[in-house]
């Protein structure tokens, strides 16, 4: 009697953990299947900065026919451009790299972790020191180099303030989607 009452509390357990590792390999795919969904949010800001840099390389001849901006200036966006588009490439490789599907979660963690910091750190320090000498120059080569006589060339910065603007505006809502889904990430993987 004793005996019998033994092997059912070892079917009992047998199958309370294979319900439990059921349950476990369950959730572990549902939190990669979501870190899988961040992911492209993570992409999706790389593919813009692709789309504007190809953008802004097929706009570049039409210096030619306008005269609008200096050789300089144009060369130079040109070089801030690549800088700025290998500098993205450098930053999304490690997390273009990882399998959410395989990859152990402290990789993940550590990787997104990496990913915030320098996304942050370029959001705070080298897009300041890039864009207000840009945009400096900018104004000054549309402003007061093209400005009509007795026009305020003041008046011509507004174009680019506001174009700058609306720039940023984007740029930095692509920043924070990058940002939050890095945070969603490791939010799941601290949650298991």
């Amino acid at each position: 009697m004793e005996e019998q009452y033994f092997n059912e509390m070892r079917q009992q357990m047998a199958a309370l953990k294979e319900q439990l590792d059921k349950q476990e390999i369950v959730s572990d795919r549902l939190i990669r299947e979501i870190m899988k969904a961040k992911k492209k949010d993570i992409n999706s800001t790389k593919n813009v900065c692709y789309v504007c840099v190809v953008i802004a390389f097929i706009c570049f001849p039409l210096n030619s026919l306008t005269e609008t901006w200096s050789w300089t200036f144009t060369a130079v966006t040109a070089l801030m451009l690549i800088f700025c588009l290998a500098a993205t490439e450098y930053i999304h490789r490690p997390v273009d790299k990882l399998n959410l599907m395989t990859t152990d979660l402290a990789t993940v963690a550590r990787v997104m972790a990496k990913f915030k910091k320098q996304y942050d750190n370029w959001l705070h320090y080298v897009t300041p020191a890039l864009l207000i000498p840009w945009i400096t120059w900018a104004c000054y080569e549309f402003a007061w180099k093209r400005c009509p006589e007795g026009m305020n060339p003041l008046w011509f910065t507004l174009p680019i303030l506001i174009g700058g603007g609306i720039g940023g505006a984007i740029g930095y809502y692509y920043h924070c989607k990058a940002v939050n889904a890095a945070k969603d990430i490791l939010k799941q993987i601290e949650e298991k």
